[in-house]
């Protein structure tokens, strides 16, 4: 495919509970619209909204197509399928092409394995976030550890060409050695990708209202810090490429559809609070499931204008992610005004306090500027 191909996002926005951490738009169970008509009501706007930007980008393809949310797993796999058939049909995905879907541990048996692979789905993300229970059950994860291991087994006997997990290291009351038995338990288990994230907090969550009222207590940084250095080399062992912050894959393994998001490339997006970005323009769809229902597949985008500088500072952001960095005279010839040049200050200032490389005209950042990206972002900005 060009290198221009789109990628196709989905957000399925039905969970059966909101985890403590959370801030994505969703509906839990028992909300309005989050029944089975509700899921079914939402799965003819997605195939109405994919059909309508078909014919809106004619002749454009796609390669990648990622089912997240929310719980995708929530839907019917028949529902599934459709969707991918709507999105082969409207966009010419190729054999080979990536389709990705997320799903919760408790949502997974043999039989819906197999039946999500029938579907077309190829790589499947499963949400394990912690391996012990005390954990988990602080998250409100729906799961308990024994249900993740079972879970990650039956997958990976269905036989998806990758199977991914995530997990979060930083949580209230997490300690250093169960947390890597935890992620060794992970591995054991065969999976090709893994998300690693350190836990962000937000003010509206549940975790983050507990941590702002003193009930909750992250780790200390220093030790949250030295818990992923010990990840990072443990997922080295293991023959994983850290080639992203947050993202670690064995060879082949990368997730292709996110690299879209971290090289600057177009894609689409479809469901409620879905975000797109084309031609340079981004829009993103309205955080409302009945206004989307009611919209029969053709929200009202809400536009995000902005300059070619502050395109080419956020396409700096997300590049800085990858571990080979950006070619920042590539950046340059496209956005234009925003991106730093080689006798920049601020580079330099970061190049000596070892937080970045610049060789062959790509910026990156090092091991030790991975550990503080927040930081040598804010100083670039």
């Amino acid at each position: 495919m060009p290198p221009d191909a789109l990628g196709l996002y989905l957000h399925v926005p039905f969970c059966t509970v909101r985890c403590s951490y959370c801030d994505f738009y969703l509906l839990p169970e028992g909300a309005r619209g989050a029944d089975r008509a509700g899921r079914a009501a939402f799965v003819e706007a997605l195939r109405a909204e994919i059909d309508a930007a078909a014919e809106r980008f004619r002749g454009m393809r796609a390669d990648t197509a990622h089912f997240g949310g929310g719980t995708p797993s929530l839907l019917d796999p028949p529902d599934i399928a459709a969707v991918v058939a709507a999105l082969r049909r409207g966009f010419g995905l190729p054999a080979g092409s990536e389709i990705a879907l997320e799903a919760n541990p408790e949502d997974l048996t043999p039989e819906r394995c197999a039946a999500l692979a029938a579907a077309g789905i190829g790589r499947l993300a499963v949400g394990v976030q912690a391996m012990d229970d005390a954990t988990l059950q602080h998250l409100r994860r729906p799961h308990d550890a024994r249900g993740a291991a079972r879970a990650l087994r039956q997958a990976r006997a269905a036989g998806f060409a990758t199977l991914a997990a995530d997990l979060i290291f930083g949580l209230p009351g997490q300690a250093t050695a169960p947390a890597l038995d935890g992620l060794r338990a992970v591995l054991d288990l065969g999976v090709d990708h893994l998300s690693l994230y350190l836990l962000e907090i937000h003010a509206r969550t549940r975790l983050g209202r507990a941590v702002a009222l003193g009930r909750a207590v992250p780790p200390p940084q220093d030790e949250t810090a030295d818990l992923w250095e010990r990840a990072v080399d443990l997922l080295a062992e293991r023959g994983f490429e850290q080639y992203e912050i947050s993202n670690f894959a064995r060879p082949g393994h990368r997730s292709r559809h996110n690299m879209k998001y971290w090289t600057d490339a177009p894609y689409l997006g479809f469901g409620p609070a879905a975000h797109s970005y084309v031609g340079g323009e981004r829009w993103s769809n309205p955080a409302d499931l009945a206004g989307y229902l009611a919209a029969r597949g053709r929200p009202e985008p809400r536009r995000e204008p902005a300059s070619p500088g502050e395109r080419g500072r956020e396409a700096l952001y997300a590049g800085l992610r990858l571990a080979e960095g950006v070619d920042l005279a590539a950046l340059r010839r496209r956005h234009g005004a925003g991106t730093p040049d080689a006798d920049d200050a601020r580079l330099r200032e970061l190049l000596d306090g070892g937080l970045v490389t610049l060789a062959g005209g790509r910026l990156a950042l090092t091991r030790r500027g991975r550990l503080v990206s927040n930081e040598v972002l804010e100083r670039l900005s």
